[in-house]
């Protein structure tokens, strides 16, 4: 077997590789030892937050101890959290960090997929507790985008309050109450422990059981000074800068070219989380894809094929064992995206729904809400829900083939041209799962069956009624069907001109709202509005 495990030396600087006897000698570690027995297999996924979570990578490594040497050199100083790494002949296929060891005569080493640590670590989000003994507890939270916040007291009179445990953009509003006064400053400055943070000065104190609420900008890049807003900005930042994992600008290219057009805003402000978890809830609002272990960390899902790209082939003469399976259980008709969440409030302050009329046909109406918390434009929640939508209301065929153990990742595409599958073309992998002891590895790929269903946005839930601000909200009055025109922010356009099914042309009122003759059915608006590009809306009543 050609694969062996090196273990970084940690303080010393020394890395011990660990082989098969009849494995080729390793280059570039300082000690090289034939005494590894074997190495399990190894599955590596992607998480598509909402549908699927992965857990992380982890494989486990026996290493022969049966003369006590690998005891006497890890007695004193176990690799705890050190770099581990997978090598075969052609390249590393394995990167993680070691996070237990078991002694007997034989060595077990447990190693979890990572950058430079676990990705199971809880985020370091620090606690007011370093201010002193307040009475209440707070996280310190990290904020983008513009974001609405309950700021935590700092001083003992409640006139001084910590917006976010960072320097910010600005502040735009602040409400005692839910009444907006001007009676407040901002500062960038630092607190007692000399860490740079935001600040909120009241002119009046605040009294016992005031609710505060703070509209504000948040986080700024340490380098440009830039406001940090877009997804893969904020990825970045929360990897690098918050989590301290080793993820480059570079790596995140990709995924920043797809998701230019996103702006979002929101809090990392649990600090028992772990790091996956929170970017789960990260990526979940741009209905993207992610893995550690893909190149480019993250894409929209589903992605369109790139023909550009390089894949791997999957035909009778490449693939072995190749099966198709679909379950009733992966379909939805219906999807709820919950956005533009307020953490003063605790809530999603907006909502919109999206319905397959075919797939509820067929299938029935099955919903699904989607937590969207980081999206603040009313058309980027609909385009995320479309998306989505038009990928879960029909059946997923689920993809899975043996080949040659080989470097393949989660996200790589593969090309499906086998007469066993039912579906073909290029796909992206979903997961992989390495068999070093077999010299083999399963792949899998998630493929919706059929043509692209319809979708439409339906009538907003009334259970948000009237917090939910829309594109288009919709009202039936005796024999009248009132439409309130929308921007992104949710505030209404007034002199927008509305055309139904393409003929009636409305001009919105002052409030941004037309009326049309109530017909019952499906309905199609088109919104123009000066500083807005058109937007074509369908309407079912």
């Amino acid at each position: 077997m050609s694969a062996w495990l090196v273990i970084d030396g940690g303080q010393d600087g020394f890395s011990t590789a660990y082989t098969f006897a009849r494995a080729t000698q390793p280059t570039g570690a300082a000690v090289t030892l034939s005494r590894l027995t074997g190495i399990s297999a190894m599955r590596r996924a992607l998480s598509v937050p909402g549908l699927s979570s992965a857990p992380s990578a982890s494989l486990s490594a026996d290493i022969e101890n049966a003369d006590g040497e690998i005891t006497s050199a890890y007695a004193a100083t176990p690799p705890m959290r050190r770099r581990a790494e997978v090598r075969t002949a052609s390249g590393k296929v394995f990167s993680g960090i070691v996070t237990g060891l078991s002694l007997s005569s034989t060595a077990t080493l447990d190693i979890v997929a990572g950058l430079d640590r676990p990705l199971s670590d809880k985020m370091p989000l620090r606690t007011s507790a370093v201010w002193g003994g307040w009475r209440d507890i707070r996280t310190l939270p990290w904020g983008y985008g513009r974001v609405t916040v309950a700021p935590i007291q700092y001083g003992a009179d409640q006139r001084m309050f910590v917006l976010l445990d960072h320097p910010i953009a600005g502040v735009d509003v602040v409400k005692r109450d839910g009444v907006e006064t001007p009676a407040y400053a901002w500062r960038n400055g630092l607190d007692s422990t000399g860490r740079a943070v935001a600040f909120l000065e009241l002119a009046e104190a605040l009294a016992d059981g005031e609710q505060l609420a703070v509209t504000l900008r948040g986080r700024l890049h340490p380098e440009t000074g830039r406001p940090i807003e877009t997804p893969a900005e904020i990825l970045w930042d929360v990897m690098t800068n918050l989590a301290g994992t080793d993820v480059t600008w570079s790596d995140l290219d990709d995924y920043r070219a797809e998701t230019a057009g996103l702006t979002l805003g929101g809090l990392i402000d649990n600090a028992d989380a772990t790091i996956r978890a929170t970017i789960d809830s990260l990526l979940q609002s741009t209905g993207s894809a992610w893995s550690a272990a893909m190149p480019g960390i993250a894409h929209l899902w589903p992605s369109a094929a790139d023909p550009s790209a390089p894949a791997h082939q999957v035909t009778p003469l490449t693939a072995e064992s190749p099966t198709a399976t679909c379950q009733h259980d992966d379909i939805y008709t219906v999807l709820r995206v919950l956005y533009d969440y307020d953490h003063a409030a605790g809530r999603a302050s907006r909502a919109v729904q999206i319905e397959a009329p075919d797939a509820i046909r067929e299938y029935g109406r099955i919903e699904m809400e989607w937590n969207a918390g980081w999206l603040r434009s009313p058309r980027h929640a609909e385009e995320l829900g479309h998306r989505i939508l038009q990928a879960i209301a029909r059946p997923r065929w689920r993809i899975t083939w043996s080949q040659p153990l080989t470097d393949i990742a989660p996200g790589d595409w593969a090309d499906l041209q086998h007469p066993l599958l039912p579906v073909s073309g290029r796909h992206r992998l979903s997961e992989a799962e390495q068999n070093f002891s077999g010299q083999s590895i399963t792949c899998m790929v998630d493929a919706a069956a059929g043509d692209t269903p319809e979708t439409v946005t339906g009538q907003l839930s009334s259970a948000f009624d009237p917090l939910i601000q829309a594109g288009i909200t919709v009202e039936i009055a005796q024999n009248e069907i009132i439409f309130t025109a929308r921007g992104d922010t949710g505030k209404p356009l007034p002199g927008a001109k509305v055309t139904l099914d393409g003929g009636i042309h409305r001009v919105a009122d002052q409030n941004g709202r037309v009326s049309f003759p109530t017909v019952r059915g499906r309905h199609v608006l088109l919104v123009e509005a000066a500083g807005y590009p058109p937007s074509e809306t369908v309407v079912i009543l």
